[in-house]
């Protein structure tokens, strides 16, 4: 053992004795000296910035109202608008005029801004009626001769937001002011601690880790190290070390430990450094952050195992290097195009939800919009061309055994409002699911609900409603739509300014509003219908309400009721899905445990932890049997009851599962998985029975074959070196997946974790066998 210890203390020295390694420690050094002074505090959320406005055209419309609507002068939404500077009241009441006039959503948070100064324009009598939230209420309590200054600025905030409800975006009541020797950075970070911690360890040290240090330290490390083995195979040194009594492999290989030591020497000293850095003056003591060590050294072992090849082959450094440099290239070419292909091929296939129309499936798409099944051909048909992976498509509804409803929203993934108006699509089986448009939706629709007779929409404003009959007897073929939409625009801006409420993602004609006098719905908001009992369960900041709709015989403009109520302990703005049958109601919030309530008066039945500590993506009930089917971000789905008051969690057999869903025509539960796959299962008795013959297996077609037989073939014989960033931000987060919410979709990025791992191991582990095959047969 000595020999070769000798032999890798020899390979250690020579990598320290190059001047590029000591210029490369003074380069860290200097750069942990230099982030040393960072630091932080922590600050009310009060200013305004332009990205709390979640939609310019909503906010420019409710503010023309307040202003031009005698009816609102005394109202909170009036008094803030006449709170505005001079300039921007003239461009509001333009807008209220007819006037299309461009006012930028920095000038409105400014606007905002110098109301916080002056508090003249709040009344209390005037905020009684708006939806307050608890830390508001909070607020309210505290004299205003005792508040503290940034008290009194955070109630001023939640005051202005209470009188536009549904515009802004939801923030943490704290932010993050980063410091460096003490003084304030210009930019804020407009999110709590915990999100900030979140936001550094889930992307900021994946980031710099993957490419800052890891392709400088291994460029670096390559650099230095290049140089052994060529050194090694010159005549007198390599005489020298085979005349003791070692072998030829153990030689090599303690040559290829000599250099890995040298780069985990490199990489202690920076990743040690920056952990004490984070933990001592941003208070993130994570020691998950030293796993990227091991794995940063295995990166650089890819690379090494590379050079010495090349090295033993050709004997000379610079080839080593390049040959390295070069192998390097191939792989960051592969990985970007496999990252393409995932993003613009495979992922926008993945079926999101399913409308069941008698024997018909049709689905809607990550990005390629509505689909249905062909049977003969063994593929699904696009319904409608053109659609990107930045549209919004409605869940699609089928209101009965031949019609599906559905909408495309463009754009709609960044802004649901980014269309404006928008048809409801009429898929009828009889015209082949060719989309027919109808009534006009409230703008910034995201769910249709299917309630008795009639069709319920969910946008931010809340809930409106219109029924069957008026939207067949709307609908129209594509001429006539394109006619209505010239005559629109003949019709001149005053036209599309008629109704202000209807720019605001209010009321059209033919939907009418059903959500309840004074509630608002504060993001996150989650929706689940219970058909059965004419109600609805409201998720909205922290809240669960249990909203009935009005009778059949009410008056026209009778709005739902809310009969119970439940409030969550916590943060309200934390991610939540929920689902709910004719008893129960199943909720998970981000980190909290799975509970499970009853449905009638909302109080907690049970509880349990979510299934591998997961995040849980969706959740299904399974009609009113009080049964339920989730979705984790492990993409894996889960079958859920209740037994003697616990909850049972059996997980399903399939794998990348990205879709769940009830078809309760025939009570059967449909897991879409593998992109556009999909396995039925019976849900007739208490244990699910896989229904084998109807498993749907689609042919794959065009670029997905490539993707298939070519892509992911060079992957598999290839070490992924690039996916590595996602181990390290899997091993520093703690998590498997990165999720991307919005109001009623989430967008998943699984981070893949032992793949890469295994795939560099054993890379390198071929070519070190190639290697000292090579080195052993070879006469030197």
């Amino acid at each position: 053992m000595k020999p070769y210890l000798a032999i890798i203390l020899d390979s250690f020295h020579s990598a320290l004795s190059s001047r590029i390694l000591w210029v490369a420690f003074a380069a860290i050094w200097i750069f942990l000296l230099g982030i040393a002074p960072i630091g932080y505090r922590e600050d009310y959320t009060t200013q305004f910035r332009w990205f709390d406005v979640e939609n310019g055209t909503q906010m420019k419309a409710m503010l023309a109202r307040g202003l031009v609507d005698p009816s609102e002068e005394e109202t909170a939404l009036g008094r803030v608008a006449r709170a505005f500077p001079d300039d921007i009241q003239r461009k509001l009441r333009r807008v209220g005029e007819g006037n299309d006039i461009r006012i930028y959503k920095q000038d409105l948070a400014d606007a905002f801004n110098t109301a916080l100064d002056d508090e003249s324009w709040y009344d209390a009598d005037a905020w009684k009626p708006t939806p307050r939230l608890r830390e508001l209420r909070e607020l309210d309590e505290i004299a205003d001769d005792e508040i503290a200054e940034a008290q009194r600025r955070r109630r001023a905030r939640l005051r202005i937001e209470a009188a536009l409800p549904g515009v802004f975006a939801a923030q943490s009541s704290q932010i993050i002011t980063l410091q460096y020797l003490g003084y304030d950075f210009p930019a804020r970070f407009a999110i709590g601690k915990e999100q900030f911690k979140t936001l550094v360890n889930q992307l900021v040290v994946p980031l710099l880790m993957n490419w800052l240090l890891g392709l400088a330290l291994v460029f670096l490390g390559v650099l230095v190290t290049a140089s052994i083995v060529p050194e090694m195979l010159q005549p007198g040194s390599l005489h020298l070390l085979l005349s003791k009594p070692v072998s030829r492999t153990k030689l090599l290989l303690a040559k290829y430990v000599g250099g890995c030591a040298f780069v985990l020497l490199c990489v202690s000293q920076i990743m040690i450094g920056l952990w004490l850095v984070a933990g001592a003056r941003l208070d993130l003591w994570n020691a998950r952050f030293l796993l990227c060590i091991p794995v940063l050294v295995l990166l650089f072992a890819v690379y090494y195992s590379v050079s010495i090849l090349a090295g033993l082959f050709w004997r000379s450094p610079v080839l080593s290097i390049g040959i390295a440099c070069m192998f390097g290239a191939f792989l960051f070419v592969l990985g970007f195009i496999a990252s393409i292909f995932d993003t613009q091929v495979t992922n926008p296939d993945k079926i999101r939800s399913i409308a069941f129309c008698d024997d018909e499936m049709v689905i809607s798409t990550a990005g390629r919009g509505p689909k249905r099944f062909d049977a003969e051909e063994n593929e699904w048909v696009q319904l409608i061309e053109g659609v990107w992976p930045a549209d919004y498509i409605v869940p699609p509804v089928a209101i009965d055994e031949n019609t599906t409803l559905t909408a495309r929203i463009e754009g709609g993934r960044m802004n649901l409002y980014g269309s404006g108006s928008l048809d409801l699509l009429v898929l009828d089986k009889e015209s082949d699911f060719e989309p027919r448009p109808s009534v006009r939706l409230p703008v910034g629709t995201v769910k249709l609900f299917l309630m008795d007779d009639s069709i319920v929409a969910l946008n931010n404003m809340g809930l409106t409603m219109t029924s069957v009959k008026t939207i067949r007897d709307s609908i129209r073929d594509e001429d006539d739509a394109e006619d209505e939409e010239q005559e629109t625009e003949k019709a001149g801006v005053s036209q599309w300014v008629k109704d202000l409420l209807q720019m605001q993602g209010g009321a059209t004609e033919q939907f009418q509003s059903i959500s309840p006098r004074g509630v608002s719905f504060s993001s996150p908001v989650r929706v689940s219908a219970i058909p059965s009992e004419r109600a609805f369960i409201v998720y909205t900041y922290g809240r669960i309400l249990r909203m009935t709709l009005p009778p059949p015989d009410a008056a026209p403009d009778a709005r739902c009721d809310v009969v119970a109520e439940y409030s969550f302990e916590g943060d309200g703005a934390a991610p939540v899905v929920m689902a709910a049958s004719g008893g129960s109601i199943l909720v998970s919030r981000k980190s909290e445990p799975i509970r499970w309530l009853d449905a009638e008066s909302l109080e907690v039945i049970a509880e349990c932890e979510r299934p591998g500590d997961e995040r849980i993506i969706s959740i299904k009930a399974l009609g009113d049997s009080d049964r339920f089917a989730l979705l984790a971000a492990d993409e894996r789905a889960h079958y859920l009851r209740l037994a003697e008051d616990k909850i049972v969690v059996e997980r399903l057999p399939q794998k990348e599962v990205s879709c769940i869903d009830f078809d309760p025509q025939s009570n059967q539960l449909v897991v879409g998985h593998h992109i556009d796959r999909m396995d039925f299962f019976d849900a007739d008795g208490a244990e699910l029975k896989p229904l084998s013959d109807k498993n749907m297996r689609p042919s794959i077609q065009s670029w997905r074959s490539i993707d298939k037989y070519v892509i992911t073939p060079l992957q598999t014989i290839t070490p992924r070196t690039m996916e590595l960033g996602d181990t390290m931000s899997a091993l520093v987060s703690g998590e498997s997946s990165l999720i991307v919410n919005s109001m009623d979709d989430q967008d998943i990025q699984q981070l893949k974790v032992t793949g890469p791992i295994l795939s560099c191991t054993a890379f390198t582990a071929v070519m070190l066998a190639i290697s000292c095959f090579y080195f052993v047969r070879r006469d030197f």
